[in-house]
């Protein structure tokens, strides 16, 4: 079985080499266009390069209500969805300009993303990762990052979930500062199984192996093979 990774507000895929290793399936990390923020046009780009082979669809974050959006449509080789420190609708109340805002801050400097750290990484930061980070946001505009934080925002895919009929695991980091844990709860409801992760928001970049080792024990656990890495 092939991973098609979705991955979260940077959009770049740029993250993900750790994880993809140690899942050992045929793992790729989707790319977003640069200048693409709506979940309805990345939606259509999502379903533009989804795997001919049976595949999981592993969505980080941002790209979790757009994994319900394309799962709705039902796609034929689709076997089932992981969704990691997620949500399907806005996961905080935020006042309307703090997306806008996010325009005007300094994100693409190293010491933004050093400061960045306690968020999203807490004590799994490190000097490695903050250097990936910065190198993965100085690609994208300021005007994209700020267009996806107003959709998730906006959102709100709970009732899209009756659409769907693949299995589905909520991968629930322990120490999100980002996502509380209450947004588990509509993934639940909708019949997904939620398992916690001793970890931060970016999970996938903290705790690779466990990430993976959950994953991998949930997609054997659907009876079809999965097929290892390509070289």
């Amino acid at each position: 079985m092939k991973a098609l990774l979705l991955p979260g507000l940077d959009g770049t895929g740029a993250l993900h080499d750790d994880f993809c290793r140690a899942l050992g399936l045929d793992c790729e990390a989707l790319r977003y266009p640069k200048n693409m923020a709506r979940y309805g046009d990345l939606g259509r780009h999502v379903a533009e390069h989804l795997p001919t082979d049976p595949f999981v669809i592993i969505a980080e974050s941002f790209s979790g209500p757009l994994a319900i959006q394309v799962a709705a449509s039902r796609p034929a080789k689709l076997r089932a969805i992981v969704f990691v420190a997620s949500f399907a609708r806005a996961p905080r109340p935020a006042p309307a300009f703090a997306a806008k805002a996010l325009q005007w801050m300094p994100m693409k400097s190293r010491l933004a993303c050093q400061m960045m750290q306690p968020a999203v990484m807490g004590r799994w930061a490190n000097r490695k990762f903050t250097t990936t980070l910065w190198a993965a946001l100085k690609t994208v505009p300021a005007k994209t990052l700020a267009a996806r934080l107003d959709q998730v925002l906006r959102v709100d895919e709970t009732a899209t979930f009756g659409a769907i009929d693949v299995p589905m695991l909520y991968l629930r980091a322990t120490s999100d500062r980002l996502v509380p844990k209450a947004a588990a709860r509509p993934f639940e409801a909708a019949g997904a199984s939620v398992q916690n992760i001793d970890g931060p928001h970016f999970l996938l970049q903290a705790q690779p192996d466990a990430a993976a080792a959950a994953i991998r024990s949930f997609v054997t656990a659907l009876g079809v093979e999965a097929a290892p890495a390509s070289d």
